[in-house]
């Protein structure tokens, strides 16, 4: 059995220790996703920051984006992040940043993102929905147009949207739950 966390290996070592069990973590591609590292891959992270930004009623140049990609499942606590995000911006101020969610806005087991947005009164651009499928390249320009990309996951073995995120140079915010913990 091939384990992509350490806490997969631990427990199948602990439950069936006479199983043999390989540690394979997850990777990335690093030609693609890496820091920017030329002039045009900066122009493309700064065009499309540019055109998210352009999307929020309130502007602000200094505005920053906090990025979400994940599977819209009720163990992504994908609800709990926009609710969340709402009462940190009812703090710090809606104009002082926004979020952008890259999933199904309604995915049949998870929340009714558009709904729960509207309802929060977080729809003049202080939540976006990204719901189209994109290449890896245009995903790695994501995270490279965001400031921090954020998982809060109540069970994850290790996201494979954090290593992409750290892979390209933006930093992350997880709780301690499995694999995010290392």
């Amino acid at each position: 059995v091939v384990c992509i966390s350490k806490v997969t290996k631990e427990i199948l070592d602990n439950v069936a220790p006479e199983i043999d069990s390989e540690y394979l973590p997850h990777a990335v591609h690093s030609n693609i996703f890496k820091p920017i590292s030329n002039d045009q891959e900066r122009r493309l992270a700064k065009d499309l920051r540019n055109k998210i930004l352009d999307q929020c009623q309130t502007k602000n140049p200094n505005k920053k984006i906090f990025f979400w990609n994940n599977r819209n499942a009720r163990r992504k606590q994908s609800g709990t992040l926009i609710w969340w995000f709402k009462e940190w911006l009812d703090k710090v101020g809606h104009d002082k940043a926004m979020l952008l969610m890259h999933t199904d806005p309604r995915d049949p087991h998870g929340q009714d993102l558009p709904h729960l947005i509207n309802h929060l009164g977080l729809d003049s651009g202080q939540v976006l929905l990204s719901t189209n499928k994109v290449p890896s390249e245009q995903l790695a320009n994501m995270y490279r147009a965001a400031d921090y990309t954020i998982n809060i996951s109540d069970a994850e073995g290790f996201g494979l949207a954090t290593l992409e995120s750290l892979s390209c140079g933006t930093p992350i915010i997880v709780n301690m739950t499995g694999g995010l913990q290392e």
